[in-house]
């Protein structure tokens, strides 16, 4: 078989948002051929990403991927290193990323995508000169790339000495480059509506709907931005146009993964608005669409905590956690979600309960066998013992979710800032509950 085939075709089926088809074209791919490092990396990107393994799942794919190579007397691979590099600043290990990222980059000193994702991990623990220095590096040999215009461009938004003119011209420079890539458009539009121009934003979620209709993060942005500055007609009726825009044809009542952003933003508008019923039915939507959906799990357990409804919460958070195969970070910010209502509540034992839960649940998932069973090692410094290739290779998507944090700083009780989220290099925004409640009480005092 051929291997180059087995993934596109695996990349095709992904893109569908049919994550089981997807893995399993990885896995033959990888099989037909174990030294094609690109599978291995597809394989990795899907279970941690979408299919929310933990990050050990990831590690074993680069790893082997890693091995394979080297057993078959080939070069290794900057991208591998990259996804790899990647994964570990995205599990807080940031001195192992940068050790990884250097060694991409050693392989491959003109590899963008290893200096774009360095720049942004360097933004993220503001070492703004770092930063800069890896997009600036970027931009000699590679001036047109969008990605990374956008990247210079939100680090700049970000840091406290940048200057926004300098922001939006890379915005500009990046919809230069590429006048329809819409992870492009929302970001500029969420600065923009930072700097307070709302019409602006607005305009630029237009503009982007248009050209990229299926592209349901724009939809958020814009649903959002009507929520918080404008009617909630407007936001209903930009929540529905974005359903019926990005359902899928196998996503039945609910539309499908892509939809499922839009129910749980709607959601949150209804609850604000105090239609809880509404509220209800949408998150209901939202995990009928995605069953690992965080954000819809956060803001309806919070809503029923607010009106007391603390069993109906408990139910909700029980049947998330099931949900959740592995350790992911995500499942760990649930378990602190559900301690914290027990605690504000008032109930210690319950509290103490779900902490206790969450450590066993949490040595469970991480033991493994024993390191007799594992022939192979990673070539790579401080790197863990890899098992068996074909125990890697076994298919275990079953519950499939599309939902990344992009910037994780937040507070144990979700937080309580607007964050930036990110879903398959499209960059969205998330409003949280609290901004919402404030707009709430504002709409109410108006009439």
């Amino acid at each position: 078989a051929n291997p180059f085939l087995l993934q596109a075709l695996g990349t095709l089926e992904e893109r569908m948002g049919h994550l089981a088809e997807a893995e399993k074209l990885y896995i033959a791919a990888a099989r037909s051929r174990p030294s094609h490092a690109a599978a291995w990396v597809a394989m990795a990107q899907l279970r941690t990403r979408k299919l929310r393994q933990g990050p050990n799942a990831g590690r074993m794919c680069y790893q082997t991927a890693e091995m394979e190579l080297k057993r078959a007397g080939l070069p290794q691979s900057s991208h591998v290193y990259t996804a790899w590099a990647s994964l570990e600043w995205k599990a807080g290990d940031i001195r192992r990323a940068r050790n990884l990222f250097k060694t991409a980059l050693d392989i491959d000193p003109r590899c963008s995508a290893a200096w774009n994702q360095l720049g942004v991990m360097e933004a993220n623990e503001e070492n703004w000169s770092t930063a800069k220095e890896c997009f600036e590096t970027v931009l000699k040999f590679d001036r047109r790339n969008s990605r990374v215009l956008q990247a210079y461009a939100i680090m700049e938004s970000k840091n406290p000495d940048g200057n926004s003119r300098q922001a939006i011209g890379l915005f500009e420079k990046a919809l230069q480059a590429n006048p329809r890539d819409g992870g492009v458009l929302q970001a500029y539009a969420l600065y923009v509506a930072k700097l307070g121009d709302i019409d602006a934003a607005r305009d630029l979620l237009k503009r982007g709907t248009k050209i990229d209709k299926k592209h349901s993060p724009l939809w958020q942005a814009w649903g959002v931005l009507e929520t918080r500055f404008g009617a909630a007609a407007d936001a209903r009726d930009v929540f529905q146009q974005g359903i019926w825009a990005c359902a899928q044809s196998s996503g039945g009542q609910s539309g499908g993964r892509r939809c499922a952003r839009l129910w749980q933003a709607w959601g949150v508008l209804e609850s604000q608005e105090q239609d809880y019923t509404a509220a209800r039915r949408c998150f209901s939507r939202a995990l009928d669409a995605d069953t690992r959906n965080v954000a819809t799990v956060t803001a309806w357990t919070l809503m029923e905590e607010q009106l007391g409804n603390y069993n109906d919460a408990k139910l909700i958070f029980e049947r998330a956690l099931k949900s959740f195969g592995s350790q992911s970070e995500e499942k760990l910010a649930l378990w602190r979600a559900y301690e914290l209502m027990e605690s504000q509540a008032g109930n210690q034992k319950a509290a103490q309960s779900v902490y206790q839960r969450s450590i066993r649940d949490a040595i469970v998932k991480e033991d493994q066998p024993p390191i007799e069973r594992y022939e192979n090692r990673s070539v790579t410094k401080d790197s863990q013992i890899t098992p068996p290739r074909d125990e890697i290779l076994k298919n275990t998507s079953s519950n499939e979710v599309e939902v990344s944090r992009w910037n994780s700083k937040r507070d144990t009780g979700f937080g309580k800032n607007t964050e930036v989220w990110m879903n398959a290099g499209s960059i969205e925004g998330k409003v949280p509950p609290s901004t919402m409640k404030k707009k709430s009480n504002k709409s109410n005092n108006r009439s």
